[in-house]
């Protein structure tokens, strides 16, 4: 007879070493209910052959209703191969890590949910399985979704061969769920965070939302890339295009959260441009695999970013700046002027 491990864990320290043990036990096919900011859920390693078997079991519903893939980091969604459409980056990069489920399309044209929870005990526990998981609320089809441990526990009774208790949720709803494989994207299901990811959808179908992400990248995000993007921002603003392009800049060696150097936003602000509330960014994955458009300042630049994500190559363009940092005001000065002339001279091609 199955006995459920129950595991009081601490939301916000987990234990590593009990996470590590229950990863393992999921890789071998058993099931874990766990905690996320919405409902308490329940599933195991995609690779798992059984997952899906066993949760149609457990929550007594029809084999033909697909479960979520619930991702742990950003690498994730590149793992299942999601097509990254312009309404999908603009809605993860307001609400994920969050409360936000999508049904979107993956490469091979078929139809699969996600979810990013941002309840770190779900997290660990994904990343420590190395793969997504393919999950479900932790109830019986058609019952209200559990906010607590207890609730499964009342349901499932030995059932289920791990949970992990962190006390209630925290939104103690389900995720909203949105649908971007149908234009306008339709919302199907309300639940946490409505009336912003309702805000956002209605965005997405009147168009003014950002079709376009422009990234730009030097070394610390301290002056060359936080120049370029203050200019390129005023300058849409000027064209009205604020709204369509998005931008933002990230370094390949800052130091997260610094400011800009006193002679970049000296030079900025003899353009009328404040870029002194900026603070610098280092570049990941995810910004790279998600912009439309990548200026590097740099040969060395673009080398670093296609070493990391080798299919950003054909979206990347070098302006070929030099590093003023440590320089005079006049060395600022002309790396400005060189930004400001390669930006016009590609300007078509930016906003086409």
């Amino acid at each position: 007879m199955r006995h459920t491990i129950v595991v009081k864990m601490d939301p916000r320290d987990p234990d590593l070493s009990r996470i590590r043990e229950i990863a393992r036990g999921s890789r071998e096919g058993k099931i874990v209910v766990f905690p996320t900011e919405t409902v308490y859920g329940m599933g195991a390693p995609m690779s798992v052959k059984s997952v899906r078997a066993k949760l149609v079991e457990l929550k007594k519903r029809s084999q033909e209703k697909p479960f979520a893939y619930h991702v742990g980091e950003w690498d994730m969604i590149d793992f299942l191969g999601v097509e990254r459409t312009p309404p999908f980056r603009y809605l993860i990069r307001n609400f994920w890590p969050g409360p936000l489920s999508l049904l979107v399309l993956n490469r091979q044209g078929e139809k699969i949910g996600l979810r990013f929870p941002r309840n770190r005990l779900a997290t660990t526990l994904i990343n420590a399985t190395g793969e997504p998981f393919i999950a479900t609320s932790a109830n019986h089809s058609g019952t209200p979704s559990p906010h607590k441990a207890q609730d499964v526990l009342d349901q499932f009774g030995n059932e289920i061969d791990y949970v992990i208790d962190a006390g209630p949720t925290e939104f103690k709803q389900d995720s909203t769920i949105v649908d971007l494989t149908v234009s306008p994207p339709l919302i199907v299901r309300e639940g946490a965070m409505i009336h912003e990811i309702k805000a956002a959808v209605e965005k997405i179908t009147s168009g003014k939302f950002p079709r376009k992400m422009i990234l730009v990248v030097c070394t610390g995000n301290s002056c060359r890339s936080p120049m370029a993007e203050g200019w390129l921002k005023a300058e849409l603003a000027k064209h009205g295009l604020s709204e369509e392009i998005d931008v933002s800049s990230c370094g390949i060696g800052a130091r997260e959260g610094s400011p800009p150097t006193a002679e970049a936003i000296y030079v900025m602000k003899n353009r009328e441009v404040d870029i002194s509330g900026h603070r610098s960014f280092f570049c990941t994955r995810e910004m790279i695999m998600s912009a439309d458009i990548i200026i590097a300042m740099s040969k060395d630049h673009s080398n670093y970013l296609t070493g990391l994500v080798p299919a950003a190559k054909s979206k990347i363009r070098v302006f070929d700046v030099k590093d003023p940092i440590g320089a005079s005001m006049t060395v600022y000065e002309d790396a400005m002027a060189e930004i400001e002339r390669y930006f016009e001279e590609n300007w078509k091609w930016l906003v086409s």
